[in-house]
């Protein structure tokens, strides 16, 4: 295997010769250390949309290209003819941001889809006669995502057929028929499964039945559900939520992440070079912020999407006041290879070595810009290559201050993105706002500290639990059901401060915050209605009334919901004292405290048990200390509830 650098040699752009040469594969990635990383923190960016309950945009931000684009006598379209302000008006009374977030969805792409600026297939183009513009700068494209990207839907145009929406790189606008949503154990499913990426570009997928379903980039992501000497096993939804089994080579994927080393350095530089330039993804290529991101991809490194972003994703040493040499010896001196990136404005690339004392960059580019008698023009590379920094210093209308080195503005030593990370009290309770300073901080300003950074027994935690150490246990959340482990109690530990915030100081004010919901029985029972508790058990009840007969006799003649009272022997008030729990039919469970023998058992089917999960109940019965009719409204608990 070869690497291809090149490099531009002539006099002027009419007499243009490119010079290709070859070196030994090792020649560039001699010098590359191994690296190891975990995935999780490329995940907890990945699975971003899944953990916030809105777009966190304003609407007038969300909604900007509304704004930008409604101009005239400035768009061109396929035609090349000016776009009319009326054409434009009918793309944007389709857009509904009057619905902005009121019906949130959440989804998984299903095919590769493209994120446009409005709900658009037609391009917007300026001036071809204006240098670096018409084909291929689509202003109407964002950027383009491969399948199984998840996604959170605000809302939809007027006709249904387009979605705006939040991916885990961009905002805008993507076809309806490109995802379909996912319930919360859906979610947890994949979220939860051991992965697996596409390293070889342009990968095609079949069923397990071998029928051609599509063609994947390198860096898309699946569930590894199962292997063999040949094959992962995993699954793709359809656009109508079906689930379709998926054969991988394993000559064209890996386990996440891939040992950042010579051969896979190699292996993933050489996929990615050659490919066409595409403007946010234009016609299924990359531009130069796409080909980092999916290079870093499958070694477990995540950064943003665009060059200006990626900028910030790291250690950035500026370099913009220093000349050509001091920069190349800067580069040099701080760089690592095909880690680090150098910026330039509107442009990123990636480190790739030293060849002959020069600095050697990989990196995607439409061309370069060429001056004649003060006409701006450009050469086009339109590819992804593997140059130097002085690429063009033999064209005669390439100016000096336009070559890449010229240009250079700094270098991300090493990408090191801090964990994307929404506190989950922020994000399940609509009262609190924002954690900073090691405080949850509410909608009034009050702020309650979140962390004493005490060490502390089982017991002490179940006494005096910090707000932190309340969600200390992970909850298995759609797990199988069987004995939990000796003392494992997601969810007991509870923080009688933050709890009275969020649902009454005392009980006259929890009794003013009850709603009265009728049981599946018809049964008038009591629930808290503050942080949206109330809305959530009455989802639960609707898909209880669904389940077949055979399912009653756990779900009617309920023990019930509010009672302000202590846990027993103890000075610590129950869940149902907030009016955020609900205990099931005594006949048909199991107390830790009246079976003498302390053996866990269950009767509890795990149908029921999903339902309550769905909707960010937690379930007695996955306690060491079980109480199988219990359920209890924490949603903090999960990573998905709907």
């Amino acid at each position: 295997m070869t690497l291809t650098l090149l490099l531009f040699i002539g006099c002027s752009t009419k007499d243009v010769k490119v010079l290709k040469y070859k070196q030994k594969t090792d020649y560039l990635v001699k010098n590359i250390e191994p690296l190891h990383v975990k995935f999780k923190n490329y995940e907890s960016h990945y699975f971003m949309p899944w953990g916030i309950n809105k777009i966190r945009l304003t609407k007038k931000v969300a909604s900007w290209a509304n704004f930008a684009y409604k101009k005239t006598d400035r768009y061109y379209g396929e035609n090349i003819l000016v776009l009319e302000l009326n054409e434009i008006k009918k793309i944007l009374e389709t857009t509904n941001f009057e619905e902005y977030n009121k019906h949130i969805e959440y989804a998984i792409t299903t095919q590769n889809t493209q994120i446009r600026n409005l709900p658009t297939n037609n391009p917007f183009f300026r001036k071809t006669t204006l240098a670096g513009e018409g084909y291929p700068f689509d202003y109407m494209q964002n950027t383009r995502l491969h399948v199984n990207t998840p996604l959170i839907v605000s809302h939809y145009t007027k006709d249904g057929s387009w979605a705006f929406i939040q991916s885990p790189i961009s905002t805008g606008w993507i076809k309806a028929e490109n995802f379909t949503k996912l319930d919360a154990k859906q979610r947890t499913e994949f979220k939860n499964s051991k992965k697996i990426i596409i390293t070889t570009d342009n990968t095609p997928l079949y069923t397990n039945k071998q029928n051609y379903l599509i063609r994947v980039k390198l860096g898309a992501i699946f569930s590894n559900e199962k292997e063999d000497d040949e094959f992962y096993y995993s699954y793709m939804y359809t656009r109508f939520g079906d689930k379709i089994g998926v054969r991988i080579s394993k000559d064209k994927s890996n386990k996440t992440p891939l040992e950042f080393n010579d051969k896979n350095v190699l292996h993933v530089s050489s996929e990615l070079l050659g490919e066409k330039y595409g403007w946010g993804g234009f016609l299924a290529n990359r531009d130069c912020s796409a080909m980092t991101k999916d290079f870093l991809a499958p070694f477990g490194l995540w950064i943003p999407r665009n060059s200006a972003a990626q900028k910030k994703s790291g250690e950035y040493l500026l370099l913009k006041s220093w000349n050509d040499k001091e920069k190349e010896k800067m580069i040099k001196t701080h760089g690592i290879a095909f880690l680090s990136l150098i910026y330039l404005k509107g442009h990123i690339m990636l480190y790739a070595g030293m060849v002959d004392d020069r600095v050697m960059v990989m990196h995607n580019a439409w061309g370069l810009r060429t001056s004649n008698f003060g006409t701006q023009g450009r050469y086009i590379l339109g590819k992804a290559v593997i140059s130097d920094l002085y690429v063009g210093e033999n064209l005669n209308d390439v100016k000096r201050e336009s070559l890449l080195i010229s240009r250079v503005d700094g270098i991300v030593i090493k990408p090191a993105v801090p964990e994307f990370y929404v506190n989950p009290f922020v994000r399940a309770y609509p009262d609190i706002v924002s954690m900073a300073d090691n405080q949850i901080i509410f909608r009034n300003s009050n702020a309650f500290e979140y962390n004493d950074y005490t060490d502390k027994t089982f017991q002490n935690k179940l006494n005096y639990p910090s707000i932190k150490d309340t969600i200390s246990i992970k909850y298995p959340a759609f797990e199988e059901i069987k004995p939990p482990a000796f003392n494992y109690d997601p969810g007991r530990f509870r923080n009688d401060t933050l709890l009275k915030k969020l649902y009454g100081q005392n009980e006259e004010e929890i009794k003013n915050n009850l709603e009265e919901l009728t049981w599946i029985d018809g049964t008038k029972i009591l629930f808290n209605k503050k942080q949206n508790a109330s809305i959530q058990l009455q989802k639960v009840i609707n898909e209880l009334k669904a389940l077949p007969k055979k399912y009653d006799k756990f779900t009617t003649n309920i023990a019930g919901t509010y009672n302000f009272r202590y846990i027993k022997d103890t000075q610590r008030l129950s869940a149902h004292s907030y009016g955020i729990a609900i205990d099931l039919n005594v006949e048909q469970s199991a107390y830790w405290k009246w079976d003498k023998k302390f053996t866990y058992n269950n009767k509890i089917p795990k149908i029921i048990v999903d339902i309550f999960e769905k909707y960010g109940f937690i379930w007695g019965g996955r306690w060491y200390h079980y109480d199988t009719m219990h359920f209890e409204y924490r949603p903090e608990l999960f990573d998905n509830i709907d």
